[in-house]
């Protein structure tokens, strides 16, 4: 199943930020982008650089990494471009509902002059300590469509090399700040229970959002004026009705209850349980009090879309490939890998547009595959002209020595 229009596709995407570069520029821009997506998981400035000699982009190493760390251009302004197209290509109409999903990822690393980097527990791994860069990434979500935004580097205390410490709900406060929307839209805050937090749920409340996010078992509500583990909300049986929805790609049956009660300081939230079969129950809040039990279920599941992008940006577009060690450098390539992946996005989404019946099916190591398809046969065809224009000129300058014999 191929696409259509690709290359056009791609080129119309990517002049969506030529004004925000120089001309000489925004070549090293779009060589970048593609770089990515063509090189995948082992893409780096050097091997990025190697790709690209003899094809159609002659520039040296040095000319990249100045890119990265000296050009003139701000990852805010090119993600603002990104937001306004993402709404724009997808006609995002006032009122309609956007999930805001916020989560973290580990990038291992080596040696100890990289800028940030530090000792982490990696909750995927047993708690594991792991050394590298920790990055708390946020992105939009709407009808399948995932754009990614904002790539904030979490530092423990005590790091060189990397400003003061901020927490990662303060990185989390900063993205829903920053977030400004074209268009206004009723927005969830989708989060794990690590970012459950009253000045998190605070700034949501003043931007107009609300949150829905994961209780730990222990947490305490107030019910009827009476101090309530959520975990003595299982014993409610009566509260409890059996559904079935469809869930992470397969239809489940779960016993669900929804519950109103008052946290400290924050006011009143509803609480939604969730008990599956041989499973430990899940204990959902919600600051929207109106919002319908299998609803609440249904849009925390979506919060697994960033979890998919993570792991597609780190194995598919060389997201923690940096090997740079100027901080500014490194949260530009990482920046960069993610623009990388709001290209094949908007590309699914074009092709979405042409037909709605297929193109859903587009997975990005699909796309990545077509583009790289493209790019290749693109670099094979300049290389061979630049091998026939070479070889024609040898023909000449014999001929020429003969005849001056």
């Amino acid at each position: 199943m191929g696409l259509t229009n690709a290359k056009q596709d791609i080129q119309f995407i990517l002049s969506f930020f030529s004004e925000s570069f120089s001309r000489p520029s925004f070549k090293m821009f779009s060589s970048f982008i593609m770089g990515f997506i063509q090189l995948g998981k082992e893409v780096h400035t050097s091997s990025m650089v190697q790709s690209l000699t003899g094809s159609f982009f002659h520039r040296s190493l040095s000319s990249f990494t100045r890119f990265l760390g000296q050009n003139v251009w701000t990852v805010q302004e090119v993600t603002q471009i990104a937001l306004h197209q993402f709404f724009c290509t997808l006609c995002i109409k006032t009122q309609s509902v956007l999930f805001l999903i916020i989560d973290d990822t580990l990038v291992p690393k080596t040696g100890n002059k990289i800028p940030g980097c530090a000792w982490h527990k990696d909750h995927a791994q047993n708690m594991a300590n792991v050394f590298g860069h920790q990055w708390v990434l946020s992105a939009l979500l709407y009808q399948g469509f995932l754009l990614p935004l904002w790539a904030k580097l979490y530092h423990p205390k005590g790091t060189r090399g990397c400003g003061p410490f901020q927490t990662k709900i303060i990185l989390a406060k900063k993205i829903i700040k920053e977030l400004v929307l074209p268009v206004p839209c009723r927005l969830y805050l989708l989060a794990d229970s690590w970012y459950w937090a009253k000045a998190l749920v605070r700034v949501c409340r003043a931007c107009g959002y609300h949150m829905i996010s994961q209780l730990k078992s222990n947490s305490v509500l107030w019910i009827h004026g009476n101090k309530t583990k959520v975990s003595a909300l299982l014993a409610v049986a009566s509260s409890y009705r059996e559904v079935s929805i469809f869930l992470y790609g397969k239809t489940k049956k779960l016993r669900i209850a929804r519950f109103v009660g008052e946290i400290k300081d924050l006011g009143k939230v509803a609480v939604v349980v969730v008990q599956e079969k041989r499973k430990k129950p899940i204990y959902l809040v919600c600051t929207h009090l109106h919002l319908p039990a299998i609803d609440v279920v249904r849009y925390y599941a979506k919060r697994w879309k960033i979890e998919q992008m993570i792991k597609d940006v780190k194995q598919r577009l060389g997201f923690g490939h940096y090997q740079v060690r100027d901080l500014y450098a490194i949260e530009r390539h990482v920046a960069l890998a993610l623009l990388s992946y709001f290209v094949l996005i908007l590309l699914k989404a074009l092709q979405w547009l042409r037909d709605k019946d297929r193109a859903l099916d587009f997975s990005i190591r699909l796309l990545a595959f077509h583009v790289r398809k493209y790019v290749l046969l693109e670099n094979i065809t300049v290389t061979l002209n630049n091998m026939k224009v070479q070889f024609k000129q040898n023909i000449l300058d014999t001929y020429l020595e003969q005849l001056c014999a």
